[in-house]
């Protein structure tokens, strides 16, 4: 979900204005990997990378949320439907009841008439435009008899880096909504070249640090995890011991080499995979068990380290930045 403090709308370049390289393939349905070969998803970890001196205090609390509720990956709820446009999908104005007491909208936006929004509270939505690369995220989404509702909803690029640079995502920490998450494509190819993006309780309040933009941190227990902060599992560890599923051994292997980055306040300690729903039939059959939730308890948390991180970044004034994907503006109540 999102934390709005303040709000302004400002005019500044669009980040994809910005100098990126551009992956071939973009498509994750077809095993390509969303957003910039620059972007902080699709960097990998370098050898012997600096720890964060924290990192022990961190991955305790990291094991006690473990404890409480488990390691779960969400599958078909608490997660994101991610369906892609065709050429004749029909557009709508999505009419945005934010959290400031401004009434906005959001013209022009393609969503097939199939979609629907995730079953848990939060209703979370994205289209995908593979004809513009435009990433159109909803939270709060709702088709009603007079047309499409968000309680937010934003717009970005999937050839960019995956972060809305002035917060404003669907996600607490300006993450846009598919980054780090897990395609069933990349189950079937054994292999996830992309960080994955986790949710956890015990977010620290204060702000964020990078690469996230934006922050709903709420707790202050001193080894309280701030959001944007990249949690690797310890790349010595030999897999070959702990007994995997094939799911496991590749998510597993993910988190050796690209890791995670904590990008929401969750109810329990959840990597995300794409909803089932946005296929016409579960593309998961035969790649993870037929559950809402997924267990990955046989991958030790105790093995986790946290990476350096940066200063944690004062609330600042977020801002809707504009993009020629779709048009943010304030209409009458």
């Amino acid at each position: 979900m999102i934390s709005l403090i303040t709000l302004t709308v400002v005019r500044c370049h669009r980040s994809t204005d910005a100098p990126h390289r551009v992956e071939d393939n973009l498509d994750p349905r077809t095993g390509g990997r969303l957003h910039s070969a620059t972007s902080p998803f699709n960097q990998a970890i370098p050898a012997n990378p600096q720890l964060d001196p924290r990192s022990a205090d961190y991955v305790r609390l990291l094991g006690r949320s473990k404890n409480e509720k488990g390691f779960v990956l969400a599958v078909e709820e608490w997660t994101v439907p991610a369906y892609f446009v065709k050429h004749d999908t029909r557009r709508h104005d999505v009419r945005i009841s934010g959290y400031d007491n401004v009434q906005r909208v959001m013209r022009n936006v393609p969503i097939p008439d199939n979609a629907r929004p995730d079953p848990s509270e939060d209703a979370h939505l994205s289209v995908i435009d593979p004809a513009t690369r435009c990433e159109y995220d909803l939270f709060g989404a709702k088709k009603t008899p007079t047309g499409w509702t968000a309680k937010w909803a934003n717009v970005t690029s999937i050839a960019d880096s995956g972060i809305y640079p002035a917060g404003m995502s669907t996600r607490a920490t300006g993450f846009a909504a598919l980054a780090g998450m897990i395609w069933p494509a990349e189950l079937r190819n054994r292999r996830i070249d992309h960080a994955l993006v986790f949710a956890y309780p015990y977010t620290k309040s204060g702000g964020p640090v990078a690469p996230a933009t934006a922050s709903d941190g709420r707790t202050a227990l001193p080894a309280a995890m701030p959001q944007g902060a990249r949690v690797q599992l310890d790349p010595a560890l030999d897999l070959d011991t702990l007994g995997l599923t094939t799911y496991e051994r590749t998510i597993a292997e993910a988190l050796q080499r690209y890791g995670m980055f904590l990008g929401d306040t969750g109810g329990a300690f959840a990597l995300y995979a794409v909803s089932p729903q946005s296929f016409d039939t579960n593309p998961y059959t035969g790649l993870l068990p037929d559950e809402p939730y997924v267990f990955l308890n046989k991958i030790p948390v105790n093995r986790f380290r946290v990476l350096k991180t940066g200063k944690q970044m004062a609330q600042t004034r977020y801002s809707i930045v504009p993009s020629s994907c779709a048009r943010i503006e304030a209409v009458a109540g």
